[in-house]
């Protein structure tokens, strides 16, 4: 016999840990996160390129604005930016393109990372994560998130952080991977398209140095850090993963051979939530 334990409780006690708390049980201890267990549609994933479906309509990611502004938040499980949807000198960012059939507008930057150099990423590659991009050379634009983490070392701390340059976070690259997902913490909600990069970018040791001091616990009781906050991969289950970059002749590919029209009174797309990792 299994009993569902209150939601509110769990609702803070989950982790990335391997223990009751940790990806394994998430599904299993909040009757709102079964999607976590019995979804079809979770992330992350494991790639293989030679799987990769070629789509030539994959046009590169618009980003409309610059600056952006909000409030750095160590949230215990991940530190995250919530993003000021418009003020007197900016009126956010928006992206478009791509594999997305709308302008979405920014509104929250998420952060995950690991204790080591060898395995930073959600997603894999042919069964190995991604290793953490760490150069000599300081980057300017995550530095105003870095100058910032000691104010927000320890869980419910938070920073206000202004004329953040948005695109100085994504890769100089028009080049992707893109697939229908979910979010990678509860309730994993399969609401997510997620846009990845082929280049990293690039942060220094001092910069990583100061994630791996974030804290998941309140001053309080400090004892166990923010690195790690990533979950495992999850079964691909017949989903295709596309890509704008032509692999050669032997890579699968997909063309248009009939157009739809489509009569935008009635159409709607409800997607939640996009990530760029």
């Amino acid at each position: 016999m299994f009993f569902f334990l209150d939601s509110s409780r769990w609702h803070a006690w989950w982790s990335y840990d391997s223990g009751i708390s940790g990806p394994n049980y998430w599904g299993m201890l909040n009757q709102n996160w079964t999607l976590c267990k019995r979804g079809r549609n979770q992330s992350p994933v494991n790639i293989e390129p030679k799987a990769l479906l070629f789509d030539p309509s994959l046009t590169p990611l618009e980003i409309s604005g610059s600056a952006i502004t909000g409030v750095l938040v160590n949230k215990g499980h991940s530190l995250t930016l919530d993003v000021e949807l418009a003020s007197h000198w900016s009126r956010g960012v928006n992206i478009s393109g791509g594999p997305l059939s709308y302008t979405y507008r920014v509104s929250q930057l998420r952060v995950h990372f690991s204790h080591s150099d060898t395995d930073g990423s959600e997603h894999t590659v042919e069964g190995k994560g991604f290793s953490a991009e760490v150069s000599n050379t300081t980057n300017p634009h995550f530095e105003r998130i870095h100058r910032a983490l000691d104010d927000v070392l320890y869980k419910g701390e938070q920073r206000e952080i202004s004329y953040l340059e948005l695109r100085g976070l994504f890769p100089p690259t028009d080049h992707y991977m893109t697939y229908e997902g979910s979010l990678t913490h509860p309730a994993c909600h399969e609401t997510v398209t997620w846009i990845i990069y082929n280049k990293p970018v690039y942060i220094s040791s001092v910069q990583i140095a100061g994630l791996r001091r974030l804290k998941q616990d309140t001053k309080s009781n400090p004892v166990l850090l923010m690195a790690g906050n990533i979950r495992p991969v999850q079964p691909l289950n017949q989903r295709t993963i596309r890509t704008n970059i032509n692999l050669g002749e032997g890579a699968c590919s997909m063309e248009r051979d009939i157009n739809y029209a489509v009569n935008h009174n009635y159409f709607q797309y409800q997607r939640e939530s996009y990530h760029f990792p």
